[in-house]
């Protein structure tokens, strides 16, 4: 099976614009509601899912494992 590296390159990107567009609501809300909020976490925590998501794409395949 082939790699499709334009594929990868599209989700990578759409990934990053999420990640961009949810690092901006999290400021959003934070101003508004207040660092402690339960909005601003719940917002923290779906950026931190995206961000952990992304990392996951960009580990090379085999790294990581002992």
């Amino acid at each position: 099976m082939m790699c499709d590296l334009h594929e990868e390159t599209e989700t990578t990107d759409y990934l990053l614009d999420l990640i961009n567009h949810k690092r901006k609501m999290l400021l959003i809300t934070a101003e508004r509601f207040g660092i402690e909020s339960e909005k601003t976490l719940i917002c923290s925590q779906e950026l931190d899912e995206l961000i952990a998501k992304k990392q996951r794409m960009m580990k090379p395949v085999g790294q990581g494992l002992l």
